[in-house]
């Protein structure tokens, strides 16, 4: 019995967070495409690639790129928020063997043998001249064509398979640093929502602890969350209130003393930090709660 009671107070809570986890999401969400934080961590990481500036904006208007940019809700052109490996790697091979040149890029894949041994000689001493550190790099990536048997479809199928993989580490290195900024803004959120609705984990514990009607309603509940619900943070309370949990700020989830407030914080910072973990995460642990008690549930009958 005790089990079943532990295992119902926990859907409960888990419920309650994945609630806030949605909310804190979806203003998450609403904030970094204002910023238009994608496309400026991807352009931030093309830059410290390229280490040029013409080169990075000749590569923002080649043919494969260009369609991928969008606009703001002002008609302002946004930067694309994401390139396909591949497409990247195209590109990239196009600018590498046409840069310093006048005339716009000439597809790689146009190019003859010669022509392309060539243009990367031609290539490689203007950008040697501007960037040394950046030529280096391009000589690993794009290695000299002196194979007699060596044939364009090959070389290109080297050369955009060396900087698709070279794209694929940094952007590896972006998106670990977007996390971590969008986690940290999903904290803060997280936080807020808690302190602004009052939603103390601790007392939510408590009550579910003592109310077992309440946490068997809660459970029925949770079988039909959507993950995919989309609601506004003034829906916040509503939702909170449909599981009749003792949350938003009255005499009765006040504290009166020093030790209920100090319960209060640590309910709040535990409310906080799990909404951080995202809605996504606690769909999943809820399913895998469900699914025990299901087989519990089983084994009794």
């Amino acid at each position: 019995m005790q089990l079943d009671a532990i295992l119902e107070v926990a859907i409960g809570l888990v419920v309650t967070w994945l609630i806030i986890s949605m909310a804190t999401g979806q203003i998450q969400e609403a904030i970094i495409e204002v910023l238009n934080w994608r496309a400026t961590f991807l352009e931030q990481r093309l830059q410290e690639m390229f280490k040029d500036s013409t080169m990075l904006e000749q590569f923002y208007k080649h043919p494969l790129i260009e369609p991928l940019s969008t606009k703001t809700i002002w008609g302002k052109k946004r930067n694309p928020t994401n390139i396909p490996n591949p497409v990247f790697a195209k590109a990239a091979v196009d600018i590498f063997l046409n840069a310093g040149k006048a005339v716009n890029d000439i597809p790689a894949g146009t190019m003859s043998l010669a022509a392309m041994n060539q243009s990367m000689q031609e290539s490689f001493k203007y950008i040697d001249n501007r960037n040394k550190v950046f030529a280096r790099t391009l000589k690993y990536l794009i290695p000299k064509m002196d194979e007699e048997t060596a044939t364009v479809e090959l070389k290109l199928a080297e050369y955009r398979g060396n900087v698709e993989a070279w794209f694929d580490t940094a952007m590896g290195q972006a998106t670990a640093l977007y996390r971590k900024y969008a986690s940290a803004i999903a904290l803060v959120l997280g936080f807020i929502i808690a302190v602004f609705f009052n939603v103390d984990s601790v007392a939510i514990v408590n009550h579910l602890w003592r109310d077992p009607t309440l946490r068997q309603a809660i459970v029925a509940q949770a079988e039909n969350i959507n993950p995919e619900e989309s609601f506004s943070v003034t829906s916040i309370q509503d939702k909170l209130d449909e599981l009749a949990l003792p949350v938003g700020w009255n005499d009765q989830t006040t504290p009166q003393d020093v030790s209920g407030w100090g319960l209060k914080v640590l309910g709040i910072f535990l409310t906080g930090s799990a909404a951080s973990l995202g809605a996504p995460f606690w769909f999943d642990v809820l399913n895998k709660m469900l699914g025990l008690k299901s087989t519990k549930d089983a084994k009794k009958t």
